[in-house]
C-alpha cells in the first residue's frame, strides 16, 4: 500500500508492506522499520492560531550501548487518516506483543522512582502501543508475594516488574514454585528437570541492583526495558538454583555470595537503606577501611561442577589443571568434571552468566548473556587475600574493567553447579561477623544457611522473558 504523505515537513512516499514500514522522500531519505519497532499513532491539533490534525507515528530506533529509542514522524496530507487506519490495522494483525500486562511496582527500590517512572515513561508507551495494565503496588514488605500468589494470570499475556534483582526474586520464586506443583515437578529434587514458566517476564531496572535487567537486554536503562516489552519478542532464560537440607532454599536470577557480602548486605538492609542505592559501597568502604578482614573468614569444602582438563608443562614437566584456559592452584583433589578446594574462604561470589571473554575476566552484564551461557561465574575470593587486592578487584568489578589475577588468593571458574560444605562452627565470631556465616545473600535478599551444606545449580531456559536484545 503506498501513501503520498507529508512527514515531518517533507513531501513522502509512504509504503506498507507485508513485513516493515518504509519512508522515502525525494530521494534523500529512505528508511525502513519492521512492524515489531513501530510503537504506535496518536492523533494530535497543532498549531496557535490556525489548528491542524495530524498524526504522530511512534517508533524505535537503536542507540548507542545498546539503548532503544523513541522517535517521532510528524504525518499530514489527504490520505492521512487511512494510512494511519491501516498501519495501526497492520501493527495489530503482523505483531506478537502483549496486550494485556500485569505491573507490578516496588516504589521504595533503589532512589525511588519507580512510581515516577510509570506515569512519565512507561504508561505512555504502553498506552500508544495499544497495551492496557492492571497494577499492583507494593504497600508492605512481602507485598508482591501474597499478590503473585492471588492473581489470576487467565487474560494476561505478561507480568511486567519496576524494581531490581530482589523484586524480581521474589515474584519470579512464586511463579517458579507454583509452576512445578502444578506439572507435579519434585522442587527438591536438585536432578529434576524443570518445567518452563507459561508466562513471560519484563523487568525494568528502577531497584538498587538490576543486574539481571542488564544481562536479558544489554542496559540498565528504562526506556530501553520498556520498548524491550513492547517489541514482544521473547527468549527463554536460565536460573540458579539453590538446595539445602534436601530441599529447594530458592532460585537466584541474578546472584548468589556467601562471606564477606553477606555481612555487608545484612549491615546495609538492617541500617542504612536511608543511604539508598549507595549503601553497598559506602557501608563496604567502611568495612574494608576500618576492620580486619579476617572477621569474614571461614573454613569449607567447595566442590565445583565443570570440566577439567590436564596439562603438561614442558619447562617443569609437571601436571597442570585448567578450567576454560584457566589454570587452578590451591585445589584439593579433581576429576574429568570437578574440582574441590578444601581451605579458608573470604567470599564466594557466584553471577548467572559468563564472565570469561577470551581468557579476560569481566563482570559485564550486558555482554555476561551474549551468546547465552551454560554455565555460570564462580568467583573465589580465598582467606589469604589482601586488602590492596580486595580494593582493586572490587574496583574493576564495578568498573567492569579487566579483573587482574591474583596468585592464591582469587580464582574465578564458569561452572554448571557447586557443593557448599562448611567445615568450622558457624557461630564461633562475634554475632555481627558471625551472620554472614550464617546466612547466604541471593539476589540482595537474605537466607539463613539451615544446614553446613548447600547445593547451587544451573538450569537453561526455564524463564520466558521479553528481550530483542539475545
Amino acid at each position: 500500500m503506498l501513501y503520498h504523505l507529508i512527514v515531518n515537513g517533507v513531501e513522502t512516499k509512504v509504503t506498507i508492506n507485508k513485513e516493515s514500514l518504509k519512508f522515502e522522500s525525494d530521494g534523500t531519505e529512505s528508511i525502513t522499520y519492521m512492524f515489531d519497532d513501530v510503537i504506535g499513532c496518536e492523533e494530535v491539533m497543532t498549531g496557535w492560531v490556525w489548528k491542524t490534525e495530524v498524526t504522530r507515528v511512534w517508533l524505535i530506533e537503536h542507540g548507542s550501548s545498546n539503548l532503544l529509542l523513541k522517535k517521532c514522524r510528524v504525518v499530514s496530507g489527504d490520505q492521512r487518516r487511512r494510512f494511519q487506519h491501516d498501519l495501526t490495522e497492520k501493527i495489530v494483525m503482523e505483531t506478537k506483543r502483549p496486550k494485556k500486562v500485569l505491573v507490578m511496582i516496588n516504589p521504595n527500590g533503589g532512589n525511588r522512582t519507580a512510581t515516577r517512572d510509570l506515569r512519565d515513561i512507561v504508561e505512555p508507551v504502553f498506552r500508544l502501543s495499544g497495551m492496557s495494565m492492571d497494577i499492583i503496588l507494593s504497600e508492605y514488605p512481602g507485598h508482591l508475594i501474597a499478590a503473585t500468589k492471588g492473581y489470576d494470570f487467565t487474560n494476561i499475556d505478561g507480568i511486567v516488574l519496576l524494581g531490581g534483582d530482589g523484586t524480581y526474586h521474589e515474584v519470579l520464586n512464586v511463579l517458579m514454585r507454583k509452576r512445578q506443583e502444578e506439572q507435579g515437578v519434585d522442587i527438591n529434587d536438585p536432578n529434576a528437570a524443570l518445567s518452563p514458566l507459561n508466562i513471560p517476564l519484563g523487568l525494568i531496572p528502577t531497584g538498587t541492583k538490576s543486574h539481571w535487567s542488564e544481562l536479558h537486554i544489554g542496559s540498565l536503562d528504562v526506556l530501553t526495558a520498556t520498548l524491550h516489552i513492547v517489541q514482544g519478542k521473547t527468549v527463554p532464560s536460565n536460573v540458579m538454583v539453590l538446595y539445602s537440607n534436601g530441599k529447594l532454599v530458592a532460585f537466584v536470577c541474578a546472584g548468589f555470595s556467601h562471606g564477606y557480602l553477606s555481612n555487608l548486605v545484612s549491615r546495609c538492609d538492617r541500617n542504612f537503606r536511608w543511604l539508598g542505592r549507595s549503601r553497598y559501597r559506602l557501608v563496604s568502604m567502611w568495612m574494608l577501611l576500618f576492620e580486619s578482614l579476617t572477621q569474614y573468614v571461614y573454613d569449607a569444602k567447595v566442590t565445583f561442577y565443570t570440566s577439567v582438563t590436564k596439562r603438561q608443562n614442558t619447562e617443569t614437566n609437571e601436571k597442570e589443571i585448567f578450567v576454560a584456559d584457566r589454570k587452578l592452584t590451591g585445589y584439593s583433589s579433581y576429576t574429568s568434571d570437578t574440582v574441590t578446594y578444601n581451605r579458608t574462604f573470604w567470599d564466594l561470589m557466584n553471577f548467572n552468566g559468563n564472565a570469561n571473554f577470551d581468557g579476560s575476566i569481566h563482570l559485564d552484564g550486558s555482554r555476561m548473556f551474549v551468546p547465552k551461557p551454560t554455565m555460570f561465574s564462580s568467583f573465589v575470593l580465598f582467606g589469604t587475600i589482601q586488602l590492596e587486592s580486595v580494593r582493586k578487584a572490587f574496583k574493576q568489578l564495578r568498573e567492569k574493567t579487566c579483573l587482574d589475577q591474583f596468585p592464591n588468593e582469587l580464582d574465578v571458574l564458569p561452572v554448571r553447579g557447586l557443593k557448599l560444605e562448611l567445615t568450622g562452627n558457624p557461630d564461633d565470631a562475634e554475632p555481627d561477623t558471625s551472620m554472614g556465616r550464617r546466612k547466604m545473600v541471593l539476589d540482595g535478599e537474605m537466607y539463613d544457611l539451615e544446614t553446613p551444606t548447600s547445593e547451587l545449580w544451573y538450569k537453561e531456559d526455564v524463564v520466558p522473558i521479553f528481550s530483542s536484545y539475545l
